[in-house]
């Protein structure tokens, strides 16, 4: 720390552990030594190593993961921070406290997921001895089977959007992909008899390609689809792919007077109806994109000729 007058004007300036973390000027040396004594208070209750910790983690994610994830993990840590940037020692104890104050089991289990992460991220760099969220378990939650739109609500829906949705649509349903990975189809992904879809298996994995060939109506609605850009679909507001899209279904599903359904759900009712339809699980896993590495042959095998036909069962709904 130091204080010293440059040009007419009192100057501090604080280091910690070779960083500079103040830098002001004050037109009195009162001012200047009042702003000093502060930091150094607020400096011996910091928990630095928490701040830095943050910083990096945050600064990973944005290099490595998904938009989305960097943005739910930035806006954790901005809880975080006021809550244990003082805190000396981070326990167990203070994990838990936190988590109990979620509204539910399934946003305490989402928190816990991130907040272990996060102090994992410290442990893997020798930050930090253990993890004190490493050994908490997941609250219980109460399984609800999933629901699966009937064909009927599904072509409501259809119906009730509006041209460009609607393609959006078709291509959520017979490409059975994520919405994620489809908000950031290229282009250039698309072949004359398949494309090609990018996702994660989760969100701590990395990016692997599922190809999926088309069908009749997969390839009539991207021939409808104007090309304005690099991606297939983009957000008229912001000129780049869309984000989340989680509204359009609901709103949609309001206008056609049908129960509410989600995105995935159109997952679950494409890959039901291909195993009504007799498709081997091994090339329905293979198009939903949950098999292992171990499985490539699993790939290999779908794109010889059993998905082609697969996916042509999905062609009655158009």
């Amino acid at each position: 720390m130091a204080i010293w007058k440059h040009r007419g004007k009192w100057r501090v300036e604080i280091w910690k552990h070779g960083r500079r973390v103040l830098s002001r000027t004050f037109r009195t040396k009162l001012a200047a030594v009042k702003t000093e004594e502060e930091a150094k208070e607020d400096l011996e209750v910091t928990n630095t190593d928490f701040i830095k910790l943050c910083s990096s983690r945050l600064k990973e994610l944005e290099k490595r993961r998904t938009p989305r994830w960097f943005y739910e993990n930035h806006l954790l840590i901005k809880k975080l921070i006021p809550l244990w940037g003082r805190t000396k020692e981070i326990t167990r104890e203070d994990v838990e406290e936190f988590l109990n104050m979620m509204t539910s089991a399934h946003n305490a289990n989402a928190h816990l997921r991130m907040i272990r992460a996060l102090f994992q991220h410290g442990v893997d760099r020798g930050w930090l001895r253990i993890n004190p969220a490493g050994k908490i378990t997941p609250y219980p939650i109460q399984k609800k089977k999933k629901y699966i739109p009937p064909v009927e609500d599904i072509k409501k829906v259809l119906e009730a959007a509006e041209p460009e949705d609607r393609l959006y649509l078709l291509v959520m349903i017979h490409t059975l992909g994520r919405m994620s990975a489809v908000n950031n189809l290229k282009w250039e992904d698309i072949r004359e008899d398949y494309l090609t879809l990018y996702t994660r298996k989760s969100r701590h994995s990395n990016v692997k390609e599922i190809k999926i060939p088309l069908n009749r109506v997969l390839k009539e609605a991207l021939e409808q689809i104007p090309r304005q850009g690099e991606y297939v679909f983009i957000n008229p507001k912001t000129g780049m792919p869309y984000d989340y899209r989680k509204k359009l279904l609901i709103g949609l599903c309001k206008k056609a007077k049908c129960k509410r359904f989600t995105f995935h759900a159109l997952r679950h009712w494409g890959a039901s109806k291909l195993d009504s339809a007799r498709v081997p699980i091994t090339t329905i896993q293979a198009l939903l994109g949950h098999e292992r590495a171990t499985t490539t042959d699993i790939y290999l095998q779908s794109l010889r000729g059993s998905s082609q036909k697969a996916m042509r069962k999905l062609e009655d709904l158009k």
